[in-house]
């Protein structure tokens, strides 16, 4: 049976679920995405459920049935357990996979038990299950250990556009993070690791991109410790400038703070750019960033240490390099985006074929 048209329910304001569809169309399949709202920045020709919010979930059960059959997909194929595998549960297909990404596992079943019972009705044996990390993986198996189909399929990093960039060391040493300014991320530990290292040099700079509800907080750190004048704001930067915002960086931190960091794509489309990666031993982040080899890794809410591993980088640019370079070869051995995407089409294909028997 040929593979020639699938059905994705993810999240259209999601950069993964659009870069998923568009490079499984790019590939020769045809793919009608579903997703519970449109999202006018980022339209992808996705058919909208036009439920705004969870408590309006339930009730688009009988619109999802009714849009899969119209459908007739090959694959049905939902990203996210807590919300769209949740739903997906009650569509009744013979191709069903899941993909889980990180917080709905980890985290969101342990808050209490009806999240349990989303989670343990969506976590279907029968229903073959993806995930990001081996980390992911072990979660799942944490909360349903007879689930037997699980594969891992990272989310990859185009090596074309992440691409290697050769640093010259300079004078000006330039930190840099690029992630949400939310709380989860470590952004203010960053910040205080920071204030730490500028007593030490004079020349460093820290450039910190992305938005977020605690960036007024976070600025408001930066004054109190004394350090606005060499720390940058730089605010939302698309997924297509970041390689450009990398090519500036001589150090990437991403110093997360909660177990449900599964993976760390930030920290592979750095290294991918060969930037030496100071990260946070959470989640499935050691299996992207490997301590000592294409990066560092330290304990989570330690500025100290944090700012240790980060001084060690600045006084050798030579370490720098060499971390760099092992990141982007890890990078291309593991990550390479486009066998990701070859890897799921793998699945889809395996899958099919195994109905066809």
């Amino acid at each position: 049976m040929k593979l020639e048209k699938i059905a994705i329910f993810a999240d259209e304001r999601s950069i993964h679920t659009r870069r998923w569809v568009e490079g499984l169309r790019m590939s020769g399949i045809h793919v009608d995405l579903i997703t519970l709202i449109k999202n006018p920045q980022h339209d992808i020709g996705g058919i909208s459920l036009g439920a705004g919010s969870k408590i309006s979930y339930i009730a688009k059960i009988g619109k999802l049935r009714s849009i899969v059959k119209k459908l007739d997909p090959q694959i049905f194929h939902a990203h996210h357990a807590s919300s769209f595998g949740f739903l997906a549960s009650y569509v009744k297909h013979p191709a069903k996979i899941l993909s889980v990404w990180g917080y709905d596992v980890i985290t969101f079943p342990y808050r209490n038990f009806v999240n349990r019972a989303i989670i343990n009705r969506a976590l279907n044996p029968e229903t073959i299950i993806t995930a990001t990390s081996e980390c992911l993986r072990n979660a799942v198996l944490k909360l349903k250990s007879d689930i037997r189909n699980i594969e891992v399929i990272p989310f990859g990093v185009d090596t074309d556009l992440f691409t290697y960039v050769d640093r010259n060391p300079s004078e000006k040493v330039v930190i840099g993070i690029a992630k949400s300014l939310t709380p989860k991320y470590g952004v203010d530990i960053l910040i205080r690791a920071f204030s730490e290292l500028i007593s030490k040099h004079d020349n460093i700079c820290l450039k910190i991109a992305g938005r977020g509800d605690c960036e007024g907080e976070y600025r408001r750190l930066a004054g109190d410790l004394n350090v606005e004048d060499s720390l940058e704001f730089l605010g939302f930067v698309e997924h297509s400038k970041l390689p450009s915002l990398f090519a500036e960086f001589d150090i990437f931190v991403m110093p997360s703070v909660v177990e449900d960091e599964s993976f760390g794509v930030a920290a592979v489309e750095a290294s991918a750019t060969g930037l030496p990666v100071v990260a946070t031993d959470v989640g499935g982040v050691s299996e992207v960033v490997i301590d000592n080899e294409t990066g560092c890794l330290v304990e989570k809410n330690n500025a100290g240490k944090l700012a240790a591993a980060i001084d060690k980088l600045i006084l050798s640019p030579r370490l720098r390099l060499n971390l760099g370079k092992a990141g982007r070869e890890y990078v291309l051995r593991k990550y390479d985006w486009k066998n990701n995407l070859l890897t799921m089409r793998n699945l889809y294909e395996k899958i099919l074929a195994e109905r066809g028997k």
